[in-house]
């Protein structure tokens, strides 16, 4: 089936196959690419809503540091930074309930923190502020603030409202994770995807590709078998027909040019081979009758011009015969033999009639032959335009494949370009690891620091006790910092993971371009040297055009000699009318002189 469509239905139906697994495969990435954005988009979500927690925790601890810094100078700088500070926290607490408003669970513990950061505000710290107001600048206005109990109680509920924050972050780190496993399962899933079309598109590429060359080269290399063999003397040399394309149409035609050719050099060789023999015969007999020996026996026959001729000048050459031997036998009976002469100028007169007749005759043939030749000629000049074409379609397929040659090194090119932003890529996730590496250090070093003011704090006692909870608050910090740091480090290292595997992938897939790109330009070089061979049969048929038209001339000669002959045959009837008047007076001079010697007596 595909062997009978045509070079374009092949051409078009090859790269639409191309095209539609591309396209296919173009589909499912752009839908795993959306589902992936998607994937990524819920991870920014989460880390927005543990950043907004780590931003609450910050507000309520800066609230922690004002109000204490209060207690200790009772400046009331301090007093009014407590209070700005206090005011941003609903700001705070409204972006984390709008950021979690589609986690149920989530509302519901931010509205329970809401109450409890509500509650700590109206009895611990507008108390203990109201409480250091009142003291104002008393000597030991800190030590007393220290020794109160609602301190130790503001210490149980921050960290109660602190316990529901961080409930609130596992929860967000736990949907961290699970969508962190679904985006890694869909970016095998993309991969697995990519990886199976692409092979998929190189395996169609090499089978059209093969089959292409296969239904182009099978049919070209056949004809130009069968055409060497011609030109190698072998005229029975056919080429198969193994398509119904163009090629195949090809193939019928000079098939068919082929045995045209050799038939009509069969029969003219034929012709003429039977033509050389009579005249060779005729012209024998002819030649000893012009040295003057008539006893040739001409054995030519057949219902031919030449059998006809033939025919004629044997009864001439008998005639002849019949006529030397009366006159020699009966050269004293003058008067019969003069009425016999005139009986035989008479029948010579018809000869030379039936001569000419036939001379037009042959002639004709003659015309005919020539007609033939002229048209064996135009079917060579036919054939060598079908050569002419032939080889402008090699070229034209050459030139496209040439493009095709092009487009593909401009893919290279692209995928070398995707490969080196790749690199870069990989590149910048390395210097962003060794600033994560700074900030680990920077955080280990202030962890250290933190428990050394703690140290320093249990050493002062009860004057150190606020800033012991600072210094906690402070390791507190520095933790979170260390473990965001190692999740941050960790998805850099899936990031340069997936980077190399995706430079890994392109590397492969440029390789198979590369490959690509050789067999099209090897496709090229076979169309060249086969351009090459079709281009050596114009001089082949221009050889034979040659000679065809050398037939036709000689046919020409043959057909303006048989003209000649024509005239010379009329010349002989004029001249044996002339003959028959003359044998007429003679008849009539032999009846005078039949009548004279009648008076004669002849002795027996």
């Amino acid at each position: 089936m595909y062997k009978d469509l045509s070079i374009k239905s092949k051409l078009y139906l090859s790269f639409g196959a191309i095209l539609a697994i591309i396209l296919v495969l173009l589909s499912i990435a752009y839908n795993r690419f959306n589902s992936l954005s998607e994937a990524n988009g819920w991870d920014r979500h989460t880390m927005e809503v543990i950043q907004s927690v780590d931003q609450m925790r910050n507000d309520l601890l800066q609230v922690q540091v004002e109000a204490r810094g209060y207690y200790l100078t009772g400046a009331a700088k301090r007093y009014e930074q407590t209070q700005k500070e206090l005011t941003d926290l609903p700001g705070s607490l409204q972006a984390l309930q709008k950021l979690t408003a589609d986690n149920p669970n989530q509302v519901a513990r931010f509205k329970a923190v809401e109450g409890m950061i509500a509650k700590w505000i109206k009895e611990v710290i507008e108390a203990q502020l109201a409480e250091r107001h009142e003291l104002g600048d008393k000597p030991g206005a800190a030590d007393i603030m220290g020794h109160t109990g609602s301190l130790s109680n503001g210490n149980v509920a921050i960290t109660d409202i602190y316990k529901t924050l961080d409930q609130a972050t596992a929860e967000e780190r736990t949907l961290l994770a699970q969508r962190s496993e679904a985006s890694n399962r869909l970016q095998e899933t993309m991969r697995l995807v990519l990886s199976a079309g692409g092979l998929a598109c190189v395996v169609l590429s090499a089978t059209i590709a093969w089959l292409l060359g296969r239904s182009l080269l099978t049919p070209l290399n056949n004809l130009t078998h069968a055409v060497g063999r011609i030109a190698a003397g072998e005229q029975s040399a056919r080429a198969a027909v193994l398509s119904a394309d163009e090629l195949g149409l090809v193939t019928k035609e000079f098939n068919r040019m082929a045995q045209s050719i050799q038939d009509n050099q069969a029969n003219e060789l034929a012709a003429t081979n039977l033509l050389k023999s009579k005249v060779d015969s005729l012209l024998g007999v002819v030649s000893k009758a012009a040295a003057g020996d008539l006893t040739g026996k001409i054995e030519v026959a057949g219902s031919d011009a030449i059998g006809q001729l033939a025919h004629g000048l044997d009864r001439m050459f008998e005639n002849l015969r019949a006529l030397l031997n009366n006159v020699q036998k009966a050269g004293i009976q003058v008067t019969t033999s003069a009425t016999e002469i005139a009986a035989s100028a008479r029948q010579q007169e018809a000869t030379g009639i039936e001569q000419a007749q036939t001379s037009v005759e042959i002639l004709s043939t003659t015309k005919e032959i020539s007609a033939n030749t002229s048209q064996l000629l135009k079917t060579m000049e036919d054939a060598t335009a079908v050569a002419d074409y032939t080889t402008s379609a090699t070229a034209d397929a050459q030139t496209n494949l040439r493009r095709m040659d092009s487009t593909m090194q401009h893919m290279v090119s692209a995928t070398d370009s995707i490969n080196a932003k790749l690199a870069a890529l990989s590149e910048k996730a390395s210097n962003i690891n060794s600033v994560l590496i700074t900030i680990t250090k920077v955080a280990d070093q202030t962890n250290i620091l933190s428990l050394n003011a703690a140290i320093e704090a249990e050493k002062a006692g009860e004057a150190g006790r606020g800033f012991s909870v600072v210094a906690t608050e402070i390791r507190r910090l520095a933790d979170q910092t260390s473990v965001s740091t190692w999740d941050i480090e960790q998805m850099l290292k899936e990031m340069q993971s997936a980077v190399s595997a995706s430079v890994m992938g392109m590397d492969k897939f440029s390789e198979e371009i590369r490959r690509s790109v050789g067999e099209v330009r090897q496709v090229t070089d076979q169309l060249s040297g086969v351009m090459d061979q079709v281009q050596k049969l114009a001089p082949q048929f221009d050889a034979v055009l040659q000679g065809m038209q050398s037939q036709a001339v000689g046919a020409q000669q043959i057909s303006e000699t048989m003209m000649q002959l024509n005239d010379a045959t009329q010349q002989t009837v004029e001249s044996l009318k002339a003959t028959s008047e003359a044998v007429h007076q003679l008849q009539y001079a032999a009846g005078d002189l039949q009548t004279s010697v009648a008076n004669f007596a002849v002795a027996a």
